[in-house]
């Protein structure tokens, strides 16, 4: 292995850099999200359009991976981490400038598309550092630290936006990046020795994404987890109107809602790390599948019993909280079952599943809106019920 992988030390620096990476991917969304109620009126649009925003540049982020990931097996972690990084700050920037719902909308598929670098770095980097149970371990306190980001940032969000206005979340946005850009260029090393690294082909490139796509077990397990990004990331497009224009929570105000969800999940990741060791990988991804599948029901009786802001952050809470085992344990699953050579590629393309998934569940409540949290109820306990399939078929797969 690389110098990196040598102490602990430089691991948990690399950990630390991850971790602020991910969380500044986070908040190109989280800051953002309380603004969006407000939009239409600025831009003289529809909240459709405005919800677009979430929807394209989640798709941006999904299909951008599968470049980002056969680059970071050619040339290394670190020089595309910080290519992707310093263009993720340009597009923050240019958000901020944006005159235009067009001009916004431009800046957010490309900020998509650059910010995607982070979500295959770093579930290449785990994989190259740490292995079997100790990275479902990193998984779990990557999660249990990240999960604070969405807690904070719609806080944040909101209140930036009552004193300052909507773009100043995005030159927020765009200071954090540039200090993780400064911290990653003098202290982020290289995880992927040269020795390791694969020629860069377009034939080798489409060969390596069809071999991941002929493994069932990668497949599935990839795909629960696009599932259960695509519930979360319908709650987050959608709860902004639901919340402040339907039910008049405001805006200030609505970031506490989204630190309920976030919390729950931080203890699901808590449980996670403490058990994994106990009952292996395969035993809590299936834990985590079967309260992800049950939990989705709770969306539905929230809703058909009369959405309040109370009801609607319960349900999702308890969503929430089932995804801590399931993101702790299925990147692990997935990297098994794809092996470790072309690592890079494994990751953009289980990356890829997750926004390709995010990117349904905001399109699917953009384009279906009725007024009601119908929309969202159908999305997550549809989502929940296709969970419970692929999970199973995963576990099957996984086990053969």
């Amino acid at each position: 292995m690389a110098d990196a992988t040598g102490s602990q030390h430089p691991s948990r620096l690399i950990l630390f850099i991850l971790i602020a990476a991910g969380g500044a991917s986070l908040l190109s969304t989280d800051l953002y999200a309380p603004s969006l109620p407000h939009l239409p009126g600025y831009f003289g649009t529809s909240a459709e359009t405005v919800q677009l925003t979430m929807a394209l540049n989640m798709a941006a982020f999904a299909v951008a991976q599968l470049v980002w990931g056969p680059l970071t097996d050619r040339y290394g972690r670190r020089v595309v981490f910080l290519i992707g990084m310093a263009a993720f700050l340009f597009t923050a920037v240019g958000a901020a400038l944006s005159q235009t719902i067009g001009h916004l909308l431009a800046a957010r598929i490309l900020m998509g598309a650059s910010a995607s670098v982070e979500a295959v770095i770093v579930l290449a980097v785990i994989g190259d550092i740490y292995k079997s149970e100790d990275s479902a371990k990193i998984y779990a306190i990557y999660g249990m630290i990240i999960a604070l980001v969405p807690a904070v940032g719609p806080i944040i969000g909101g209140f930036v936006f009552e004193w300052f206005g909507w773009q100043a979340n995005f030159i927020l946005l765009a200071a954090i990046i540039a200090a993780v850009l400064v911290l990653a260029v003098t202290r982020l090393p290289e995880t992927l020795p040269v020795g390791e690294r694969v020629a860069l082909r377009i034939g080798s490139v489409v060969s390596g994404y069809a071999r991941l796509l002929s493994l069932r077990g990668f497949v599935m397990v990839s795909l629960t987890l696009g599932l259960a990004l695509g519930a979360i990331f319908a709650f987050i497009t959608e709860a902004p109107f639901l919340l402040i224009d339907r039910h008049g929570v405001a805006t200030r105000h609505y970031g506490l809602y989204q630190g309920v969800i976030v919390t729950a999940f931080f203890f699901g990741s808590l449980l996670s790390n403490r058990i994994v060791t106990r009952i292996g990988v395969s035993r809590l991804y299936g834990f985590g599948v079967a309260a992800a599948s049950v939990s989705g029901l709770f969306m539905l009786l929230a809703v058909a019993w009369g959405d309040t802001p109370v009801s609607l952050t319960a349900a999702m809470s308890v969503f929430a909280f089932a995804l801590g085992p399931l993101f702790a344990s299925a990147p692990v699953l997935a990297f098994q079952q794809a092996g470790d050579q072309g690592r890079g590629m494994s990751a953009a393309m289980l990356a890829t599943f997750e926004m390709a998934g995010a990117s349904a569940g905001a399109l699917f409540v953009s384009v279906a809106p009725d007024g009601t949290a119908w929309p969202l109820a159908i999305c997550v306990a549809g989502a929940s019920a296709l969970i419970l399939v692929s999970g199973i078929l995963g576990l099957r797969a996984t086990r053969d």
